[in-house]
């Protein structure tokens, strides 16, 4: 079945390719800034944050709508993410090798430490959440796939920055500020480094209530062929040194997943 995509309408008197594909990017930049809004705004707020004029939000949005990309509460006009976004991601989830290759293992690691496991891979200079799965005990998986944490206060991001080249680590702490997220943040480039310093020492991160104040991470890599990061895999819980007794198991995962890759 062939799929409907809608017209994309440029500014008046202008239909260049070049304008189409302008008009392209501040539509999918609107459809961002919706799926990362903390509440769903208005047009009005939306043209605000996306520093648009509101004529020209209204109508993207409206063209988003009519795809299905967006939804527009009828009560209060307030925008979410449509349903037309959902085939996209099931497609995704469905064909990444690495997630695919990578799930029955962190299942499998998941039920064996009765812990929370999680797989993230850098995009954008930020680890997003591919994959995981939640400790027997708990019902419900809380991590939100597709959602994207800064790289130095995760213990997903400090097990891929500590083994990639050190001169593309230096260019990702020189464009991320290292926000403080709790008191335990690491929030200068000097001591972060000297982190992912042990942490290749060692063969995995730690991250101790340094992205919330009460959970506690560690963090190894899943390289490729050449020995580089691709993604890595997390075991949460609330002890650093409960976790790191039961290391073992997830350095064999990682180490399992990382052949199957090659």
């Amino acid at each position: 079945m062939s799929a409907v995509i809608p017209e994309i309408e440029t500014s008046a008197g202008d239909a260049s390719p070049q304008a189409a594909v302008k008009t392209l990017g501040k539509a999918l930049a609107l459809l961002d800034l919706v799926a990362r809004a903390g509440h769903p705004p208005t047009i009005g707020e939306l043209a605000v944050i996306a520093k648009l004029s509101r004529p020209t939000t209204h109508r993207l949005v409206q063209t988003l709508v009519a795809a299905g990309f967006l939804q527009q509460n009828a009560r209060d006009g307030r925008l979410s993410i449509g349903l037309a976004v959902l085939p996209l991601a099931a497609s995704l989830l469905d064909t990444h090798r690495l997630r695919a290759d990578a799930m029955p293992h962190i299942q499998a690691l998941a039920q064996k430490l009765n812990a929370r496991v999680n797989l993230g891979i850098l995009h954008q200079q930020k680890i997003m959440i591919l994959g995981g799965a939640e400790k027997p005990t708990l019902p419900v998986i809380h991590s939100r796939f597709g959602r994207t944490v800064p790289m130095h206060c995760c213990a997903l991001g400090k097990a891929i920055l500590a083994w990639l080249p050190p001169a593309e680590t230096q260019a990702i702490l020189r464009d991320q500020p290292l926000v403080g997220r709790t008191p335990n943040t690491i929030t200068t480039a000097p001591a972060l480094l000297a982190d992912l310093e042990k942490t290749r020492e060692r063969g995995w991160s730690t991250e101790f209530r340094e992205n919330t104040a009460t959970s506690c991470c560690i963090g190894v890599p899943i390289l490729d062929g050449m020995e580089r990061p691709v993604a890595a895999i997390s075991v949460a819980g609330r002890s650093i040194e409960l976790l790191e007794q039961d290391v073992g198991p997830v350095l064999e995962t990682a180490e399992i997943i990382s052949h199957m890759l090659q």
